[in-house]
């Protein structure tokens, strides 16, 4: 076996395991991988179509749970408690919450 069909071993690995293509490349090359043989590899699996896009998703992600956080005070300061409303605004606190703290732990295990 050569070492490009290892390392394209090595990437389908790490496509399964959810790591981005900046991510693989960073982790062969810290393993003494030569970096033609990483480039050979990465044009022949096709890396960019298959592994996890890179953290412009997660901004995305994480900026939308600070608008609904947002929005839920706003809806809750302004209509009063008990009212639908005013209820919808707590859902939509909590969902921001929740959904920000989702996406900040998955960004800490990267």
């Amino acid at each position: 076996m050569t070492n490009v069909e290892t390392i394209r071993l090595e990437i389908d690995k790490q496509i399964a395991a959810g790591f981005t293509a900046d991510e693989i490349r960073s982790n062969l090359l810290s393993q003494q991988h030569h970096p033609d043989d990483v480039t050979a590899a990465f044009k022949q699996t096709n890396v960019a179509a298959r592994a996890k896009s890179s953290s412009g998703i997660g901004v995305a992600s994480v900026l939308i749970s600070i608008y609904f956080i947002f929005s839920g005070i706003m809806k809750m300061s302004k209509y009063p408690s008990g009212s639908i409303s005013y209820t919808f605004g707590i859902v939509m606190l909590v969902v921001g919450i929740g959904g920000l703290i989702y996406k900040l732990v998955e960004i800490s295990r990267r």
